[in-house]
């Protein structure tokens, strides 16, 4: 039989519409997550402008990437899964990237320098967004492989409040700035005062890097519930 006619395959298209492909698109968009954490490791090793800038246009792509995935979500006449979980999948997704751009905006913008708190966690959920990429692979052919990665990802909270724990715990040691202004050391005073200025400054980074933590883990218990709707 020769190849269906162009008014047949839009007549069938009309009957049974085509589902797009979202476990690609998923897919597509946790590579541009993994992307963005590897950059932030790198912002948070070096330090550099260039850096941040690296990491703030990977957000502008995701932004662009979910809300075209939004308007196919809305357009799609059917969806693999569940179209809420479908909306939980995109959303999750980018949240963490955009809390990893508010980050590195206000480190680089504030002169923040780079400590190993810092390094640490960023570390820790690149990992952790490496795990949700590969869910995201897998979930299409093989659900319920897909889980051990979305497991993973859902617990990098864990290690992401104890290395926040131990963060403010050194922030907040002003033993040696207590003595030195008690002992009405030369500068004192002056420097007291930056040790009070850094310790704020920081104490907002560390709480944009422990949120993209949540996020993380938030959206590994999304993939984790598709995975059990799947299997």
């Amino acid at each position: 039989m020769g190849a269906s006619s162009p008014v047949v395959g839009s007549l069938l298209d009309n009957i049974f519409p085509r589902v797009p492909p979202f476990f690609s698109y998923l897919h597509a968009q946790s590579e541009l997550l993994a992307k963005a954490f590897t950059a932030l490791v790198v912002y948070m090793e070096k330090g550099e402008h260039s850096r941040a800038e690296e990491v703030i246009a990977i957000e502008q792509q995701s932004e662009e990437m979910k809300e075209r995935l939004l308007i196919t979500l809305n357009a799609a006449f059917s969806t693999p899964m569940d179209r809420e979980d479908v909306f939980r999948c995109i959303t999750s997704i980018h949240e963490p990237i955009w809390s990893a751009r508010i980050a590195v905006e206000e480190m680089d913008s504030l002169g923040i320098g780079v400590d190993n708190y810092a390094l640490e966690m960023a570390v820790t959920m690149r990992e952790a967004v490496i795990s949700l990429q590969r869910g995201y692979e897998k979930l299409e052919r093989n659900p319920a492989t897909a889980d051990g990665e979305a497991i993973s990802a859902s617990k990098v909270h864990l290690s992401i409040d104890k290395t926040y724990r131990r963060a403010l715990a050194g922030l907040y040691n002003i033993d040696d700035s207590l003595k030195a202004l008690q002992s009405d050391a030369p500068g004192a005073k002056e420097e007291a005062m930056k040790r009070v200025v850094d310790i704020l400054k920081r104490r907002e980074m560390y709480r944009h890097i422990h949120l993209c933590g949540r996020q993380i883990a938030d959206a590994g218990t999304v993939l984790h519930g598709i995975v059990v709707q799947l299997s």
